[in-house]
């Protein structure tokens, strides 16, 4: 169980499959977080927003569709496992973005799923800055949810 009260940021742990171990058969993750100090998740909902008659002239909407995407900004690190591997896919297309993704709330709630790794940008910057990036995470399909134990 998460402390209460307000929380910091970054006690969120995020982990990005960068390949597969050959003798397990699983997934290796990488801890996504060194040169990051932003993230935002957003759940990119479709939605039909319908007047009925007896509405009185007012809509009702409906969540039709979703996608959970999480979008991170920050400064390029080189050396780091999950930035490396994240820039290593800068111009790839297809299949050739998709990994797995591993979101640890501080609640010990768990979002895990397939993933596309999108809108890969920078380094870039002023010349007396460090580089700044960003990338989107989004998750393939609804992800697994686990609940805090």
């Amino acid at each position: 169980m998460a402390d209460e009260g307000l929380l910091v940021q970054s006690k969120h742990q995020f982990e990005l499959g960068v390949g597969e171990d050959e003798t397990e058969g699983t997934t290796i993750f990488e801890r996504l977080a060194a040169g990051f100090n932003n993230f935002e998740p957003t759940p990119n909902e479709d939605t039909d927003q319908t007047q009925y008659l007896d509405g009185e002239g007012f809509a009702t909407t409906t969540v039709m569709g979703a996608q959970l995407t999480l979008s991170f900004s920050g400064h390029r690190y080189f050396g780091d496992a999950a930035q490396d591997y994240i820039f290593s896919k800068q111009m790839e297309i297809g299949t050739d973005r998709e990994t797995e993704f591993r979101w640890t709330l501080p609640s010990g709630e768990v979002f895990e799923g397939p993933c596309t790794i999108a809108i890969i940008e920078g380094p870039g910057g002023d010349a007396n800055s460090k580089g700044e990036i960003t990338v989107e995470i989004h998750f393939n399909g609804k992800p697994e949810y686990t609940p805090a134990s």
